[in-house]
């Protein structure tokens, strides 16, 4: 599980099940879309479940699968809305500000690198206050692949200047995970991205069971 420091000069981050918690997006897509699409189709939320998540399952994976814009269009819900409605419900996860300024002090690079659709994305930023903790903040929307597939980091190398083998990326998603360290990059896992959730075991990569632990031989 320890970390060669003297070896990582880039430290990304994930966001959504990473640094923020991830009971917020589980509670969206599970309860308030589903709700707001039976509510709208005049349908109990048990058929609204029944009827959304097969596409859900069809676009897992992909961009739109991430897409505020393409989910507001399939079902017909102002989702930007939606969010901003619930956004008291987005909440760091522990440890987040003393990880930050201790890889800072430690002279690290951080980027902030996510799947979240631009729009979401903002409405995070600004409840959190994280944008000026790091030196990128890249989208997989702009890059034009999620970050579960290969391309997006052979993309993201050709549009900005990072070494794979001096970078270390803290992600929750095992696929992400697979596909970074695929590409070369030293990887981290989040044992329990939603708090409400009991923790992970059996994952396929090392994983962290508070931010803070990365903090250790640094």
């Amino acid at each position: 599980m320890s970390i060669a420091w003297n070896q990582i000069e880039t430290v990304m981050f994930d966001m959504d099940g990473t640094l923020l918690d991830l009971a917020f997006d589980n509670f969206f897509w599970r309860e308030a879309v589903p709700q707001a699409w039976a509510n709208q189709n005049n349908h109990p939320p048990e058929q609204a479940i029944h009827t959304l998540s097969p596409q859900f399952q069809q676009e897992e994976g992909s961009l739109n699968w991430y897409s505020l814009s393409f989910w507001s269009q399939t079902l017909g819900i102002d989702l930007e809305t939606l969010k901003h409605r619930h956004k008291d419900r987005i909440a760091l996860r522990a440890g987040v500000h003393e990880t930050l300024d201790a890889l800072e002090k430690a002279g690290k690079t951080l980027w902030l690198v996510t799947n979240a659709h631009p729009l979401v994305l903002d409405i995070k930023l600004e409840k959190t206050d994280l944008a000026d903790r790091f030196s990128q903040i890249i989208c997989s929307h702009e890059i034009g692949f999620a970050k579960e597939q290969a391309e997006f980091w052979t993309t993201l190398q050709t549009q900005y200047d990072f070494e794979p083998e001096s970078s270390l990326l803290i992600d929750d998603s095992e696929p992400v995970l697979h596909a970074a360290k695929a590409f070369g990059l030293h990887v981290r896992g989040i044992r329990q991205p939603d708090s409400l959730l009991p923790p992970r075991f059996n994952l396929q990569h090392p994983a962290l069971d508070h931010l803070t632990d990365l903090l250790k031989n640094l």
